[in-house]
């Protein structure tokens, strides 16, 4: 394995691949994803077009990357609240909801790129995204339900969805509503994924 400066190759394009990830923020914010180009990702990371085929096919799988980073930053920041409180099922999942939505607050460019342009990109973009909410649901119904209750078919999924429109409703306002008004809306999607709740 090639070293150089103490970084291995395999280091060094990690690194670059961390910063074209930082760029395409920028890039897909500024042109949106149809408008954006791999030269200009490029130019705004200051790489070479080689630099970036060395990590990813084409700008779609780009973009999927992103949101796949920016999902399990999401996730991530979720499940911390059941190794950081130890409080009842209800003020978990406020807590979660709370962390859910100040992702969008304080990420606002990544946020809008994650429930915006993956969406509408094609069918691998479609499956990332509707496995994430799906992961999301799963948690949330498994934290609301610690009896052990599990909500089947369609509704975990939905209420992910749901708060995803929260959030982007949330954003076009320009965040106009207090956080805690946003969670309790939240809060009364997720309260259906409890037993006798659902419809």
């Amino acid at each position: 394995m090639s070293q150089l400066g103490g970084c291995s190759a395999e280091e060094r394009r990690l690194e670059r691949r961390r910063r074209l990830l930082t760029a395409s923020v920028s890039v897909f914010a500024r042109s949106g994803f149809r408008g954006a180009t791999v030269e200009a990702v490029c130019t705004e990371a200051g790489l070479t077009e080689r630099c970036f085929f060395e990590s990813f096919q084409d700008s779609e799988a780009l973009l999927l990357a992103l949101h796949r980073e920016t999902s399990k930053r999401i996730i991530d920041a979720i499940l911390e609240v059941k190794a950081d409180l130890v409080v009842g099922a209800q003020q978990e999942v406020q807590e979660m909801l709370r962390r859910f939505f100040d992702f969008f607050f304080t990420h606002p460019t990544e946020a809008r790129l994650f429930v915006a342009e993956a969406v509408y990109i094609g069918a691998d973009a479609h499956a990332v995204c509707k496995k994430w909410r799906s992961t999301l649901g799963g948690i949330l119904a498994e934290t609301i339900n610690p009896d052990g209750y599990c909500p089947g078919g369609m509704l975990p999924a939905a209420v992910a969805r749901a708060l995803l429109s929260i959030a982007i409703d949330w954003m076009e306002d320009g965040f106009a509503r207090p956080c805690h008004e946003v969670v309790s809306a939240g809060m009364a999607m997720v309260t259906t994924l409890k037993p006798g709740r659902g419809y």
